[in-house]
């Protein structure tokens, strides 16, 4: 049985506003909750670290690329010294304490070449990790969630079966830019999973979604951790949105606030 990780979050004062949210809508109630859990899984997808994938890809490959030992070193055979691509790096060091680890022999040549890039890609694709089950959440309510994709080029000539690319998500942008992180992508990894349902017509609508990944046993308390602060702050950060809108409401139609124990500014 794969282990859970339960989120903790207090969202009590978030569901008392959206009750008194959903009591003023003119939406159907349906609608109403499936945007709001909308917007709190971009929101979640927002806040997950790290906040600039592209600066985090770049830490790593850095240190994963830095020369060990004696970069001075000079060829028996030559007498020169050993040109930088031949240099001991720490990634070589990791994929052979890997096959060590594994019982198999040292690596050489063209297979610590070939050991070496799978464990350079793999650390560079696993960036957004947590982020990735979050992209598929989204898409029980969104199928067409797309992240920030925007080519920069158009092809001159639309080759057969060419489909015109997607738009960025306007929600996922406009988040970005409130909390000031730039646009840039994750990958969506097949370990991660998500399902769930979207609310549907009736009297008390409801909306839920299950996140599934790959987490080693030692990481489950960090990665809770992780969830816990960032689900918190969506949560908080909703509210706000929902007593700002709720407020904007009242005040254009010259309504007078009645506190029901929401504090709404």
């Amino acid at each position: 049985m794969r282990p859970v990780v339960n989120i903790t979050v207090d969202s009590s004062r978030f569901d008392a506003a959206l009750k008194q949210y959903l009591l003023a809508t003119t939406r159907d109630l349906d609608k109403a909750v499936n945007a709001r859990m909308f917007y709190l899984m971009v929101r979640l997808f927002v806040l997950v670290p790290p906040k600039s994938p592209q600066a985090e890809r770049t830490r790593i490959g850095e240190y994963l690329a830095k020369p060990l030992g004696n970069i001075n070193r000079v060829s028996k055979k030559t007498g020169k010294r050993i040109g930088k691509s031949r240099l001991l790096r720490r990634v070589h060091l990791i994929a052979q304490a890997r096959e060590r680890k594994a019982g198999r022999r040292g690596l050489y040549g063209e297979e610590m070449k070939a050991a070496a890039s799978a464990v350079y890609r793999k650390a560079i694709g696993s960036v957004g990790y947590l982020r990735s089950g979050v992209v598929k959440a989204i898409r029980v309510f969104n199928k067409g969630f797309s992240q920030y994709d925007k080519p920069k080029w158009k092809p001159l000539v639309k080759p057969a079966g060419y489909k015109p690319p997607r738009k960025p998500n306007a929600a996922l942008v406009s988040l970005a830019n409130q909390y000031g992180l730039p646009a840039e992508n994750i990958a969506v990894h097949k370990g991660t999973r998500a399902k769930g349902y979207q609310a549907v017509p009736g009297w008390n609508p409801t909306a839920s979604v299950l996140m599934q990944s790959g987490i080693a046993d030692n990481q489950l308390s960090r990665v809770k951790g992780i969830y816990d602060a960032a689900m918190q702050k969506a949560y908080d950060d909703e509210l706000a949105e929902l007593q700002t809108h709720m407020t904007d409401a009242l005040l254009a139609n010259g309504q007078v606030l009645v506190d029901n124990g929401i504090d709404i500014k």
